[in-house]
């Protein structure tokens, strides 16, 4: 492919991700591409694996380094829960085992929750978070 041709499916990606909202997969893609075809204004005209092979390994370079830090400069990252909910009490909703996950109330939701005390929980008997892991609660008796 031409170097223009380059510019021209980079421009287009990064328009894609103006359309369509692809939380920066388009513009490391589109980024590569442009990478690409300013380069090959730079080197003579190598063979269309190569040129293919080299998008492909600045794409995934692209990716990797570049998507999750610039997702979260300019869209910020999703809020956690984890300092919250940490110390908070709530209500097991059944018995749960040391180790074992079962429901527990809290803020008028049921949470899934893990025992990560030594002791049984019983059921109706309070409860306090210690960590959030994902949407699931670490809870002692």
């Amino acid at each position: 492919m031409p170097w223009w041709g380059w510019l021209a499916l980079g421009a287009a990606l990064l328009g894609g991700e103006i359309a369509v909202q692809t939380d920066f997969w388009l513009v490391t893609v589109g980024a590569a591409a442009l990478v690409m075809g300013l380069l090959l204004t730079v080197i003579d005209d190598p063979s269309a694996w190569i040129q293919w092979i080299g998008f492909a390994v600045i794409a995934v370079a692209f990716n990797v380094l570049f998507r999750r830090r610039l997702h979260e400069r300019l869209i910020g990252s999703p809020p956690g829960l984890a300092p919250e909910l940490v110390g908070e009490s709530g209500v097991a909703l059944a018995a749960i085992a040391p180790g074992a996950h079962g429901p527990v109330e809290l803020r008028g939701t049921t949470w899934q929750a893990r025992n990560v005390g030594t002791e049984l929980v019983a059921a109706r008997a309070r409860v306090e978070v210690t960590a959030v892991r994902g949407i699931l609660l670490e809870i002692r008796g």
